[in-house]
């Protein structure tokens, strides 16, 4: 046919035609779906030619006769929805004529105002003559791309229809166009390094030549600035840390090239937000000493300029960032101490900042980052009341934000970061049920995020967090295919994401988790599945753990992995490779135990004892057993009642093995209380299992 479509609208929708018109007869179809089958025959590089009777019928007189040709010479027809539409007895026409030839399943919905449904008067944007009697004889709405900013937005709409003309589904269109993009982006990555190679090397050209000051800090001011601004947020989004590494340490020859004195307030504000995100790539690299390094020299410099400008909002919040960086990293080294001395400082900072200018959206929310800093420390040492109390606070906030602020993803991942951090606090507090419902608000906040920004890999990365949060309260709960439904998911985003940047240490780590929680959640006739599972989750956060070998969180849960290896090897009688598997876990767990005896890291210690005892049980040495699973009892009793929610199951299975039942009835009853299921069952006496 001469038309790959007709498209009716509205005379009040021409523009919106007129943009989908030079859309549709531009795009280029991605070169991977050149020459599969689509609905007309091997799908072509181009759509084709569209007929827009405001621009085709200038030279007819005969309107009706010319419209009916165009749409008996078009494939298809595109019809703009909106109130103006739906009133049209012309638009209405022509759909009916196009569905009269037989061809009513080539029509297709865009919708640009009003809302789902018939009735122009209502606010509805169907045309009668869309909707076609359902097996009920009620009217049935068609499927639509909507171009709404409540909908899918112009662009996910356009990709929606154009994957409908080319007969394909939209998620093989939209993962074409991501790789084009990236394609591209990595096309602009290589001219922007060549280019601010160049540029280097024009500045440093000029530090030599003295007597052209003025230029030479021209140059250092735009050379910082690129190198801090689309370059930075461009690599960011696509998770290449090895090119942002490489950016960075052009950077830091450049910083030692050029004296401080000969450069203005101006530069050295972006040497010190420079030096700030070099901190950040290092930090995610794994490598805690280069990322302090970094953010005290940021600090340093950021000091400066504040003492010369007390008064200037803009250096005081640099001066925070640098604050809080150095908390961080020191909470990370587990400096606990150290940490909240700077995360202390870091508040309040970002309460004198707010002060400067309540009116300042984004230094109000610096309050809100001071607070919860403090409410997570305030957790993971055990004082829960004072966590939640501040969390609960922060979350009102966050969620009066986000009905404020809509459209920002960022507000919106930092309420959904909130909730996460109540599940968790939840979830060591035995409050499950809430655990689950806050890890389900931050799942939803997340994938909104991805949402609204479908190319932005780090807006991936938050929803396998999410997901393996929720897998783990749902499997508390005893909803085991709903955590393997959530694991698979997570796991699916995560080996995509790692096969991208097999540099990032976080998303190695969290992938890793995340075959962790299949390993654990297979069941009984999966023990080859579980097996192999549990042997990635090894192998991955091994790697993340040599990479960063201070973080507690990837030591905990390098040692699950080594003892859920441990139990799968004694359910298959191979006594040797458990023991081999808990003598790893005892060598990772018990220094960390001896640095510092964290709340976190004693049911792992724990749990490792128990299993010892499994081993020399297994191996018939009656008199090891019981000195491990006493030795389990005892570190699970320390500090008296109450015992702590994470503490109860360890201790349940250590007394079982211990035959000592009366005991242990007593603490199966609190977790029974609040609905907990153990993902293995209780042992009725002897070996204690924790898988």
């Amino acid at each position: 046919m001469r038309y790959r479509a007709f498209i009716s609208y509205s005379h009040a929708d021409e523009a919106s035609a007129r943009w989908l018109f030079k859309r549709l007869e531009t795009y280029r179809v991605p070169p991977r779906l050149v020459g599969h089958a689509g609905t007309d025959g091997p799908i072509q590089a181009r759509l084709g030619a569209f007929f827009r009777d405001r621009d085709e019928l200038t030279a007819s007189s005969d309107l009706s006769g010319t419209i009916r040709a165009a749409l008996a010479d078009s494939a298809a027809l595109i019809v703009i929805c909106s109130p103006a539409a739906a009133a049209s007895r012309w638009v209405n026409a022509e759909i009916a004529a196009f569905r009269a030839s037989g061809r009513g399943a080539q029509i297709y919905a865009f919708v640009v105002a009003g809302e789902p449904g018939s009735g122009a008067d209502a606010g509805g944007c169907f045309p009668e003559a869309l909707l076609v009697p359902g097996a009920d004889g009620q009217p049935t709405e068609p499927l639509a791309a909507d171009a709404r900013k409540a909908g899918d937005g112009r662009e996910r709409a356009l990709l929606k229809l154009v994957a409908g003309l080319l007969g394909i589904s939209f998620d093989a269109l939209a993962q074409r166009e991501a790789q084009r993009r990236q394609r591209k982006l990595a096309l602009v990555t290589t001219a922007s390094l060549a280019g601010m190679a160049i540029a280097i090397g024009l500045a440093v050209t000029a530090v030599v030549a003295r007597n052209d000051a003025q230029r030479r800090q021209a140059q250092a001011e735009d050379i910082l600035g690129f190198m801090l601004g689309d370059l930075r947020e461009k690599l960011s989004k696509v998770g290449r840390l090895d090119v942002m590494r490489a950016v960075d340490d052009k950077a830091t020859d450049y910083f030692a090239s050029i004296d401080p004195r000969d450069m203005t307030d101006r530069a050295l504000e972006e040497q010190a937000r420079s030096l700030t995100g070099i901190g950040q790539v290092r930090l995610q690299e794994g490598n805690h000493s280069e990322a302090m390094t970094a953010f005290r020299e940021a600090h340093a410099r950021s000091t400066a300029l504040y003492e010369r400008a007390p008064d200037n909002g803009q250096r005081l919040f640099d001066l925070a960032q640098a604050e809080y960086w150095i908390g961080y990293v020191a909470w990370q080294q587990g400096r606990l101490d150290d940490a909240g001395a700077w995360l202390t400082r870091y508040r309040d900072s970002a309460i004198k900042l707010a002060a400067m200018d309540r009116n300042n959206f984004d230094w109000q929310r610096e309050v809100a980052y001071g607070h919860h800093n403090l409410a997570v420390l305030d957790d993971s040492l055990g004082r829960y009341a004072e966590a939640e109390t501040a969390m609960r606070e922060e979350l009102a906030l966050y969620r009066q934000w986000t009905q404020e602020h809509p459209d920002d993803t960022n507000v919106r991942f930092e309420a959904a970061n909130v909730a996460s951090w109540l599940g968790s606090l939840m979830l060591r507090q035995g409050r499950l049920r809430e655990a689950e419902s806050f890890f389900a608000e931050q799942l939803d906040g997340y994938r909104r995020n991805v949402e609204a920004e479908p190319y932005n890999f780090q807006r991936k990365f938050d929803n396998v967090e999410a997901l393996s949060l929720l897998a783990e309260a749902q499997a508390s709960l005893g909803k085991i295919p709903n955590a393997q439904a959530s694991a698979d998911a997570a796991c699916t985003i995560a080996t995509a994401l790692t096969e991208q940047d097999p540099a990032n240490n976080d998303w190695r780590a969290t992938h890793g988790i995340c075959r962790l929680w299949q390993a654990k959640l297979a069941g009984p006739e999966q023990w080859e599945f579980a097996l192999s599972s549990a042997n990635d989750a090894t192998t991955l956060l091994s790697a993340a753990h040599k990479a960063e070998p201070q973080n507690e969180r990837i030591l905990r849960w390098l040692v699950r992995t080594h003892l859920l290896q441990a139990q799968l090897s004694l359910e298959q009688n191979q006594a040797s490779a458990a023991e081999q598997h808990v003598s790893m876990a005892f060598a990772l767990i018990e220094p960390a135990w001896g640095a510092e005896q964290s709340e976190r890291v004693r049911p792992w210690l724990a749990g490792t004892r128990l299993l010892q005892g499994d081993v020399a049980h297994e191996r018939g040495d009656a008199a090891a057993a019981v000195q491990a699973w006493s030795d389990a009892k005892q570190l699970l009793l320390e500090g008296g009642e109450p015992i702590p929610f994470p503490r109860l199951e360890p201790l349940v299975r250590a007394l079982i093995a211990l035959d000592q039942q009366v005991e242990a009835t007593q603490y199966r009853q609190r977790l029974d209380a609040v609905a907990y299921v153990p993902l293995q069952p209780w042992p009725a006496q002897g070996a204690s299992a924790t898988r």
